[in-house]
């Protein structure tokens, strides 16, 4: 009997099935026929979200005090009476006239921020079945006939966004500052001339003085808030399955080409990549629409495995979306990622190798339906 199979063509970067892709069968399916199934990814969307990184406050900025210049006609001697026998009698006396009255000098303490952050959701948690290792008891030759399917949940992606917050706000303090004074000598009668008496009159002196009109003080200048934006991953719609469709029921052959390398930690295409895809993969699939390709992306040991995984799942991606620029369909491709499992010599995590050993090892091969 002619031994069957199905085709996963895949359009993200991993082998992904639900429970209900491995339930569900084909409608109406014809003896003797083999169905391929296609996989869509999940779609999202970028949300910017803005987040107050600084508050609005307020800072004090200081007013300076106000003077105004006052001149006075100070007395230093007054009026007195002269007699003709007996003269009058002083005594000298100090006065104090303040030159510029004191007032309150104003420090101003401007507010003091401390460090926080606010913990922001950047992509929401998500479950997907992810295929596995085969079954080592599966008599079929078609590792794809007897996979294990693991299911996988992966929590909500969240970011720490470094934002400030007031400790303590701007303050006052007033400090007293002393005027500026003059000393005036002055007499004063002690006993007035007796008999005959003569009028002296007042001796003034013109002094120029700054009065206080208003203090030194504040006034409070309004500062915006600060934001920053963060960009949010929304998922928009959920990734599945599309109908399936015949495809040639020949067992996959490895290309007669060499495969393609990478640089370490890398999924980018190099040049000589691109033309070998171009020469051999791409040709292929645009002289015969019929034609389905596997794309299967290996990696080194170096790093860990779940790493090591999504690697190759991104590298297996690239291609597909470098033949997709030139107008294959993705319906056409099954992007495979085997992490570090099929490593090509024993350069694996408990043996130290050089970087042209572990370069045989970061690969992409293609087999064609």
């Amino acid at each position: 009997m002619k031994m069957s199979y199905i085709i996963f063509a895949m359009l993200g970067t991993s082998v992904v099935f639900s429970q209900e892709y491995l339930e569900s069968q084909p409608e109406n399916p014809e003896p003797g026929k083999c169905y391929a199934k296609c996989v869509t990814p999940d779609e999202y969307r970028d949300e910017i979200i803005k987040i107050e990184s600084v508050p609005r406050h307020e800072k004090l900025e200081v007013v300076p005090a106000v003077y105004k210049t006052i001149s006075d006609d100070i007395v230093v001697k007054p009026s007195s009476k002269r007699f003709i026998t007996v003269p009058a009698v002083y005594r000298t006396i100090t006065d104090t006239l303040w030159l510029k009255e004191s007032y309150h000098k104003i420090a101003v303490t401007a507010p003091r921020f401390g460090s926080d952050d606010v913990e922001v959701e950047v992509m929401p948690a998500s479950e997907s079945w992810v295929a596995g290792e085969k079954d080592p008891d599966c008599p079929s030759i078609n590792a794809d006939d007897c996979r294990i399917f693991h299911y996988i949940k992966d929590p909500a992606v969240t970011r720490n966004i470094p934002v400030s917050k007031i400790l303590t706000p701007a303050s006052v303090q007033k400090t007293r500052v002393s005027g500026k004074y003059k000393l005036i000598r002055r007499k004063v009668e002690v006993t007035p001339a007796s008999t005959k008496t003569v009028t002296i009159p007042e001796v003034t002196e013109k002094v120029s003085r700054r009065v206080l009109v208003s203090d030194e003080t504040t006034k409070p200048i309004s500062v915006p808030a600060e934001h920053v934006n963060v960009t949010k991953k929304i998922l928009v719609k959920k990734g599945g399955m599309t109908a399936w469709r015949i495809v040639p029921c020949t067992i996959p052959k490895r290309v007669g080409v060499v495969p393609i390398y990478y640089t370490s930690g890398s999924a980018a295409l190099t040049q000589e990549s691109k033309r070998l895809i171009d020469k051999h993969i791409w040709s292929i699939l645009k002289d015969d629409s019929t034609s389905v390709v596997e794309i299967g992306s290996h990696t080194d040991s170096q790093g860990s495995a779940s790493s090591n995984l999504k690697l190759s799942e991104r590298r297996a991606k690239a291609v597909v979306d470098y033949l997709g620029s030139k107008g294959i369909s993705s319906k056409r491709l099954i992007a495979v990622g085997y992490g570090e499992k099929n490593l090509l010599n024993d350069c694996n995590d408990s043996k130290k190798c050089s970087d042209s050993k572990h370069k045989e090892n970061r690969r992409t091969e293609f087999k064609v339906f």
